[in-house]
């Protein structure tokens, strides 16, 4: 419990400093420029608002969905001088993950920030193009992706099949990494017979039958005790989602594979953003802009200082290139095969394919895995 609070307050120290200084990376979004939008505008009497945001994850400022929701609520308030007023409902308060994508879609609330593609492809199967494992070899390449033209052809249909408008992404803790109990990690022999708990999401149980483990769909709320009891031999999170989880304290064994990459999707009901003036659909982009930039400064740094935590309670293998090549071989041709038969749009797995390649390029970055 020590580690885990040094942990979080360091968190909390380089958010905080970052949010101050505007230190960001490539992962983050576009640096200040033309920042402020003005209420201070001939368009006269602009009327009072009121915004429900909903999240799943805790109220923490460190943890990377609330830094994002809370840089929002900021920035919005802020820039509409007091006219747009955001509530934000974290930690489940409006229902799990499911439950507020639905009462978006519905217009009961107006946005959620912690969409990831398990809760999305319910209502839009498309996004399991994500699924694709051992698809992108950097988070910032991923992001390049996402918020670019690709990116944006998908939302938009996104958006016009679900009504629900994307107005930030970033990662949710990177990429996604075995964990198990019973043995090392280095080549997919080793995975061969292990139960494996994985999310319901069926990209993901193909992938870990394709390595000879067996799938098991357990709830995060159950995982820890299925853990513990031997339920289950491993599961597969991200770096920040395993601490978070204290999935460390029952797990002995991580291997830094990096098969899959996870993001969040802050989305908002688009019937009710179009009604709104213009001025304040501007600053609502904007402060989608802000929640980016805040949640990928704090999963850079939940990843970075993260690793360093789980380095003292687990063993750690970092497969070379040769490695994860057997785990893409083994892997990806299946999950296509199966997310090509599940999506309204085949196409698009070409053409995610052809991106991710092109943004390696294009950022100069050469294929490391």
């Amino acid at each position: 419990m020590h580690r885990k609070l040094l942990f979080i307050a360091f968190v909390l120290m380089f958010v905080v400093a970052s949010s101050i200084t505007g230190c960001g990376t490539a992962e983050d979004a576009a640096p200040d420029t033309d920042d402020v939008v003005s209420v201070d505008d001939p368009q006269a009497d602009l009327p009072e608002v009121t915004m429900t945001i909903g999240h799943t994850n805790p109220a923490d400022p460190t943890q990377h969905v609330h830094a994002g929701a809370l840089a929002f609520k900021d920035y919005v308030e802020r820039e509409s001088q007091g006219k747009i007023t955001v509530t934000i409902v974290p930690a489940g308060g409006l229902g799990d993950s499911a439950s507020l994508q639905e009462q978006v879609m519905l217009g009961e609330i107006e946005g959620v920030s912690d969409q990831t593609e398990g809760a999305l492809s319910i209502v839009y199967p498309n996004i399991q193009v994500l699924a694709i494992p051992y698809l992108f070899d950097y988070v910032d390449q991923a992001l390049e992706v996402f918020r670019g033209e690709f990116g944006e052809k998908l939302y938009e249909d996104c958006r016009q099949k679900t009504g629900m408008r994307t107005i930030a992404v970033w990662d949710n803790g990177g990429f996604r990494c075995f964990t198990n109990s019973i043995r090392p990690i280095r080549n997919p022999d080793d995975m061969d017979g292990l139960m494996m708990r994985t999310m319901e999401i069926p990209a993901h149980m193909e992938m870990v039958s394709a390595l000879g483990a067996n799938p098991v769909p357990v709830p995060w709320g159950e995982l820890y005790s299925a853990l513990e009891t031997g339920v289950v031999d491993g599961q597969e999170n991200a770096i920040p989602t395993i601490i978070m989880g204290s999935v460390y304290e029952v797990q002995d064994y991580l291997v830094l594979d990096n098969h899959v990459y996870s993001q969040e999707h802050f989305m908002i009901n688009d019937a009710w953003f179009s009604d709104l003036p213009q001025l304040y659909q501007d600053i609502i982009l904007r402060g989608g802009e802000k929640a980016e930039q805040a949640g990928a400064r704090a999963t850079r740094v939940q990843r970075e200082v993260g690793l360093e935590l789980l380095g003292r309670h687990m063993e750690i293998y970092n497969p070379t290139a040769e490695e994860i090549a057997l785990f893409r071989e083994a892997t990806q041709e299946p999950v296509i095969e199966y997310i090509r038969a599940s999506i309204d749009n085949p196409e698009l797995v070409d053409e995610i394919l052809q991106a991710a390649q092109e943004a390696l390029e294009r950022m100069g970055y050469t294929q490391y895995r």
